[in-house]
């Protein structure tokens, strides 16, 4: 069968802010997690269960080894939305968009979240 169509229907992110400035102090973590709480408050997905939430980092932090599902346990949604984290050197908010999209397109999922974070701070 042909794959489904997949559409991105909402977003949000934190404001940009320079190197070692405004976040310098924030971890992946509690930026990932601020993000997707505003996320699931704006979308109304408080305590939904969702398809998958992917998220990505460049480096992850030792005390990130599960940066996606702690920022989706800390979000809001359901608990037992799965998550799993993406490390890639470049893009990798957009490898975890390609991901979920794909696993929609598919038939795998109907609905999920992705996205990337990146702090000097960690």
């Amino acid at each position: 069968s042909a794959p489904r169509k997949v559409a991105i229907v909402g977003g949000l992110r934190s404001p940009f802010a320079r190197s070692f400035g405004a976040y310098s102090k924030v971890t992946n973590q509690a930026l990932m997690t601020s993000v997707l709480q505003a996320m699931t408050k704006k979308y109304r997905l408080e305590n939904k269960r969702l398809g998958e939430v992917s998220l990505g980092a460049v480096m992850n932090h030792s005390a990130d080894w599960n940066l996606a599902r702690e920022c989706t346990l800390g979000s809001g949604l359901s608990a037992e939305t799965p998550a799993y984290t993406v490390q890639q050197a470049c893009g990798t908010s957009l490898q975890t968009a390609i991901l979920v999209g794909n696993k929609i397109a598919l038939g795998q999922i109907d609905v999920g979240i992705a996205g990337g974070v990146d702090t000097n701070s960690d």
